[in-house]
């Protein structure tokens, strides 16, 4: 089977599920905002944040030297050090939880009393200590699925666990709402995920008929990319989440809640650039280790082209009813979220370049430039948090990050265009903002005009706009020839083809 073959397959099938996943994922959110106070739903989420940013250490980042290592160990037939690497990554998170687990029990009371200041943070903070465990499990097998490029796999075990979310919400939070009822379905929903796929690990694992050992040389290989990899994902964790550690400690529980409803809802555009980054790893590495560049080139320059016509028109619809679709999802006490959610839209851009620019970087084994960038990227983003967070709250939260991610963003293009000769499609993009920036102007347009003209529902006012100004961008794209109708049905044809 080709590589465009493969890649459109595969992307097709991750993004489909990562959708109904995220929706699924998002619902959960719903429910969980709606059955707890604003102040309850921060505090969740301040603890929840806390536990991710201490999870990137866990493993010393040798998890994703998994996705890294064994396609080229598949390619070169060395499949005794497949075993190996795997043993590693397990033996290793379990070192670094059990350590972390110490010094979060350690600090706990600390914690709860000057940093949360909420007399349930330190019982909360031992169940997700708990949560920590699972995921960081979980990890494992969603990390080997991924390197054996079971894309299916993958992605099925992203849904379910939001699927399992979603219907604990529902039947718990009828028998009493609060903070521990909501910790306990996230512990439920991820000892379910791990009972339902470790079998299909284990098969994985056991495949290859080769004694398990541990081999020096496999170690340091791994080691040595997974440290350059912590480094690189603690770089972006604290861009992701010290807006939220930082909103914590200088304002409100409230305001942290209200941002943690924005975060989400914005993120949702986010899927299809991370689809694209989830596929295209342990294929990018496939190809590198072949030395077939031109196929990397040219696959690049689509995958920019096609994310910007998908992400901008996504965007410029939610940035127009913020208010409204956190008002209908949320609630009344979430709708001042909406400047920063406007924002955060389009940070958001610049998120999704990134993500599929580190990914290619990563995947030629350049993690240190990604390494490099993030970092700086987070100097910038704390300093500026610390800054401007105290007076703007959760907007300067916002504004921060999409400073950060321009930055980020632009130095990564710059410097994976060093290792591959990719044309960026800077025409193509012009042309893409043109058009959705007409398409904004008409949803203004429409939706002062139909307040006027008839007595709408404002949801049903926002759906009709939606609709007349995405039909207006899909024939501004065609018309400026921005997509190729031969190229995508190429693509298609790719797709159902078997």
């Amino acid at each position: 089977m080709s590589y465009t073959k493969r890649a459109v397959r595969a992307f097709t099938l991750v993004f489909v599920i990562n959708i109904i996943a995220a929706f699924l994922g998002y619902l959960a959110r719903v429910v969980l905002a709606r059955n707890l106070t604003v102040a309850e739903y921060g505090l969740f989420f301040s603890i929840f944040t806390l536990i991710n940013f201490l999870g990137a250490f866990i493993g010393l980042g040798m998890g994703e030297s998994l996705v890294k290592y064994i396609p080229e160990f598949l390619v070169k037939k060395e499949y005794h050090k497949i075993k190996n690497a795997v043993i590693l990554v397990i033996l290793a998170s379990l070192a670094t939880f059990i350590l972390l687990g110490i010094l979060l029990s350690i600090f706990s009371g600390f914690l709860g009393e000057l940093y949360f200041k909420n007399p349930f943070a330190t019982p909360v903070l031992f169940l997700f200590i708990i949560i920590m465990l699972l995921i960081s499990f979980k990890g494992i097998l969603r990390t080997v699925f991924q390197a054996f490029q079971d894309m299916k796999l993958f992605a099925l075990m992203y849904l379910l666990e939001n699927l399992f979310l979603l219907i604990l919400f529902l039947f718990l939070f009828k028998l009493k709402k609060d903070i521990f009822i909501a910790s306990y379905v996230y512990v439920l929903a991820n000892l379910f995920i791990i009972i339902i796929f470790l079998p299909l690990f284990f098969r994985a694992f056991t495949s290859f008929k080769h004694k398990a050992f541990i081999d020096k040389d496999v170690f340091k290989k791994m080691f040595r990319f997974g440290i350059l990899v912590i480094a690189s994902n603690v770089g972006g964790i604290i861009i992701l989440y010290t807006d939220t550690l930082l909103l914590t400690f200088f304002r409100s529980l409230e305001e942290v809640g209200i941002y943690n409803v924005v975060v989400p809802t914005v993120m949702i555009i986010q899927f299809f650039p991370s689809s694209i980054a989830s596929v295209i790893f342990p294929m990018v590495s496939e190809l590198w280790a072949r030395k077939k560049k031109a196929y990397l080139a040219q696959g690049l320059k689509m995958l920019y082209q096609y994310s910007f016509v998908i992400m901008i028109p996504s965007v410029l619809i939610a940035l127009s009813f913020s208010q409204t679709i956190l008002r209908l999802m949320f609630g009344q006490a979430y709708a001042g979220g909406g400047l920063a959610m406007q924002v955060l839209l389009i940070a958001i851009i610049f998120l999704g370049l990134q993500a599929i620019t580190s990914t290619i970087l990563a995947a030629i084994g350049q993690p240190a430039i990604n390494t490099k960038i993030l970092a700086q990227g987070a100097v910038i983003n704390l300093v500026l948090n610390i800054l401007i967070i105290p007076r703007l709250g959760i907007v300067g939260a916002a504004l921060t990050s999409l400073l950060s991610y321009f930055y980020i963003a632009l130095r990564c293009m710059l410097e994976l265009k060093r290792f591959i000769r990719v044309d960026i499609p800077w025409l193509s993009w012009l042309k893409t903002l043109f058009a959705g920036l007409i398409m904004l102007v008409a949803i203004f347009f429409l939706k002062n005009s139909l307040a006027q003209i008839i007595d709408l529902n404002i949801y049903l006012q926002a759906i009709i706009c939606a609709a007349i100004g995405g039909l207006l961008y899909l024939l501004l794209i065609l018309a400026l020839k921005i997509v190729d109708l031969q190229e995508i049905k190429g693509l298609a044809s790719h797709v159902m083809n078997r």
